[in-house]
């Protein structure tokens, strides 16, 4: 028999509310829910080499998203290089 040990994690509010949805939904227990999920990510991240792995969140400074949100609104016109490279 497998011994367990309980976790306790902070998680974001919108991450609670998916796993509050697909819990019943599946008709999974949560801890059940949340060991497989960690098992298939570790599982990925074994198999995919580390130069390869994008994490799904980036955290930046608030100057650097100040920067990242001003080029958004404000983009430069590209160059002639990307345009030829698009118009292929």
């Amino acid at each position: 028999m497998n011994s367990s040990t309980q976790l306790s994690a902070n998680i974001s509010s919108e991450t609670s509310q998916l796993l509050e949805r697909y819990v019943p939904a599946h008709g999974v227990k949560k801890s059940h829910w949340i060991e497989t999920a960690v098992l298939h990510h570790r599982s990925a991240l074994d198999s995919i080499p580390a130069d390869l792995i994008i994490l799904p969140i980036i955290e930046v400074s608030r100057a650097t998203g100040n920067t990242i949100l001003d080029r958004m609104a404000h983009p430069k016109p590209a160059t002639v290089a990307v345009r030829a490279l698009f118009d292929d």
